[in-house]
């Protein structure tokens, strides 16, 4: 018996007589909307035995007829017939969604009659059998009219299913008429020599469920120990795999210094980090060797450049170059309203100086260029907070642009829009910059979730994310510009408020990913292992409508609970059964989703650098027609456009662009 099922074809099933006999036909692979492969299984002969049986001659075997007759014949009396197939193994979790049994009625009658399929309850052999041991049967689970010569076909789903369920035994079918005393029908036998493709087969449409997929990360930030040396690498590569977790956000940049030898930074001052050791570059091979291979994404701290009251030693530092004692022009810190440049210990640049943007840019490019990173990262891309953003470069181009003076207050709605472009201009040029060097590799960000989720787009507007950290990470998935959001869901699960807070944001992030993939930000940290467990389960599963993340990323590696457990605790119950959890949230491996506009683009971008002036109206026309403002350097971006020709118009100048899929499309304007 052939039980093989055939992948990556059209089904093509010829049914004309005349032809070779038929087999196992290729099938195709179809994706359905409920992210399924639907296959098909068709009998050959090898798989088949039937008979029929006599009244007439009740012990005669007719196992080698070439006919399968039923009803009231004028030489047998009272006929039925019996055929047994061989079913086939399927995949596990298939899912029968049709079985059909089909016959060749070849008899030249036109009589109408009802034919019914019966499950035969007991054992039989066609060899063997007549109408005196003829098996008992059930009642007819399935019937057709049957006139003059056709194809008839007997859908027989649900006794089917009970034969792979063990509902009931597979000992075949019993066809016969509803009223035995009408005239007989004819079909053709497995045994007919000569009409071959017009034999008995059964077909069985199954859907195999798509492998699940889905990321599980963990944050390894470098305050903590975990891959400053070769000894922890090796040890979070072995946790990692316990854990049955796929994905490593490594932190390579925390205050404008990095963890990683090939850089345009500093290396850190941190005299934990072991002399010479490139941590990224080892968590890389490791983690790239493991089996399965484990993804690992650069995670760079945006804006804090420095936290300690002495200066960095190299005057090369971005603190150094750029902070404090700095011209006004070259000054790239933040400050709020009221002068101040600290937000608690740190200093950090401000997204609306056009010189820290495209610096931190070139930072993260050159990750890109020279490490086999599957992904690039962004933490703290946002504000500090309301009254934050009053560089003087930045404020100054603000007033240009709207043509006021003096400082803005921080709760002015346009100067909240105009330091929300800047963040967003910011991650859009990163990104569109990091797919220019390597298409491949994701970009995310680690967004705010602040108080209590949003329910509807007025919430999220009046959010904390909107209006205090100025980051409307939501825009950033409906045009395109990251590829994964990662909202810090920090919560305390223990809290009734904090609990709300929790699911409520999940609810929004489950319902709100625009065009891109979001995970959820667990902070395993604020909880007990049973409630972060609890929290992961939660992110993981549906939303209301439906929706679900792509996975959870866990805050952090290095501290795992409030309580104190060792963390190995918590690696153990994230896969196995422990008194945390009788059902773990990564029982079992998932390997990482894959990202469709990556994988088969069918968008593409646009980046251009000009010599055109600060916030200048750029009019885009063509297969689509956009529009967007340059920045603080002059350049500008738009992203996933339909491929093909453009021309974007800037102060009554006019270029031509094209646009392909999968690639950005850069142009130099003098």
């Amino acid at each position: 018996m052939n039980r093989v099922s055939f992948f990556g074809f059209i089904v093509l099933i010829v049914l004309l007589s005349g032809f070779e006999n038929f087999t196992i036909f290729k099938v195709s692979k179809v994706k359905a909307a409920t992210s399924s492969l639907s296959e098909l299984w068709v009998s050959t002969p090898s798989d088949v035995e039937d008979s029929f049986v006599s009244s007439q001659s009740p012990t005669t075997n007719y196992s080698s007829s070439q006919y399968l007759v039923v009803g009231k014949h004028q030489t047998f009396a009272t006929t039925r017939s019996f055929l047994k197939f061989k079913l086939p193994t399927l995949p596990k979790g298939a899912v029968i969604t049709s079985a059909k049994l089909s016959l060749y009625q070849y008899y030249n009658s036109t009589n109408q009659v009802t034919v019914d399929i019966k499950p035969i309850n007991s054992s039989w052999s066609a060899t063997t059998l007549n109408w005196n041991n003829k098996p008992s049967v059930g009642s007819s689970v399935s019937n057709a009219i049957v006139d003059k010569p056709s194809w008839q076909d007997f859908f027989i789903t649900n006794l089917v299913k009970s034969w792979y369920s063990g509902g009931a035994a597979n000992q075949g079918v019993a066809v016969q008429f509803r009223d035995e005393t009408r005239a007989t029908k004819i079909f053709y036998s497995n045994n007919h020599s000569t009409y071959t493709t017009l034999k008995p087969k059964l077909t069985i449409t199954y859907s195999i469920p798509e492998p699940q997929k889905e990321y599980r990360a963990f944050w390894v930030d470098m305050f903590h120990n975990g891959a400053k040396t070769p000894a922890q690498v090796d040890q979070l590569i072995k946790d990692v795999k316990a854990s049955n977790a796929n994905t490593i956000f490594l932190q390579v940049r925390r205050r404008g210094d990095a963890y990683y030898s090939n850089s345009l930074e500093p290396k850190t001052e941190d005299s934990f980090l072991q002399s010479g050791f490139d941590p990224l570059a080892d968590l890389i091979q490791k983690a790239h060797s493991a089996n399965p291979k484990i993804q690992v994404h650069a995670w760079f701290a945006m804006m804090p450049i420095w936290n300690n009251t002495t200066p960095p030693k190299d005057q090369n530092h971005i603190f150094n170059a750029h902070g404090l004692k700095q011209s006004r022009e070259n000054n790239w810190l933040s400050k709020t309203y009221t002068g101040s440049y600290t937000s608690g210990s740190d200093y950090v640049i401000d997204p609306g100086h056009p010189g820290a943007v495209d610096y931190t840019r070139d930072i993260i490019v050159n990750v890109a260029k020279n490490y086999d990173v599957d992904g690039i990262h962004m933490d703290l891309v946002r504000y500090m907070g309301e009254e934050w953003g009053y560089n003087d470069v930045s404020v100054q181009r603000y007033n240009q642009a709207y043509r006021k003076t003096g400082l803005p207050q921080p709760t002015d709605p346009i100067w909240k829009q105009w330091r929300r472009d800047q963040v967003s201009n910011m991650v859009r040029k990163i990104y569109t910059s990091v797919q220019s060097v390597k298409p491949s590799v994701s970009v995310s960000a680690a967004a705010i979730a602040w108080g209590n989720g949003p329910k509807t787009m007025d919430d999220w507007n009046n959010s904390f994310t909107m209006n205090s950290a100025l980051q409307d990470w939501r825009s950033w998935q409906e045009e395109g510009s990251i590829d994964l959001a990662i909202p810090m869901n920090y919560f305390r699960e223990y809290d009734a408020s904090q609990k709300g807070y929790f699911e409520n944001w999940s609810e929004w992030e489950k319902n709100n990913q625009g065009k891109r993939m979001t995970l959820s930000g667990v902070g395993i940290y604020l909880n007990s292992i049973k409630d972060g467990l609890s929290q992961i389960k939660k992110a993981q599963a549906p939303s209301a409508t439906g929706k679900k993340l792509s996975g959870v990323s866990l805050y952090s590696y290095a501290v795992t609970n409030k309580d104190n457990v060792m963390n190995n605790e918590f690696y153990k119950a994230l896969s196995s059964v422990t008194s945390y959890s009788s059902e773990p949230a990564f029982s079992t491996y998932l390997s990482v989703p894959d990202l469709p506009w990556k994988i088969a683009p069918t968008k593409g971008h646009l980046s251009a650098s000009t010599n055109h002036a600060d916030h200048q109206l750029v009019k885009l026309s063509g297969p689509e027609t956009r529009q967007t403002y340059t920045d603080g350097s002059g350049d500008f971006q738009i992203i996933d456009l339909t491929p093909g020709s453009y021309t974007f118009q800037i102060n009554n100048y006019s270029y031509n662009i094209k646009i392909e899929a999968g690639k950005v499309s850069r142009t130099t304007l003098n």
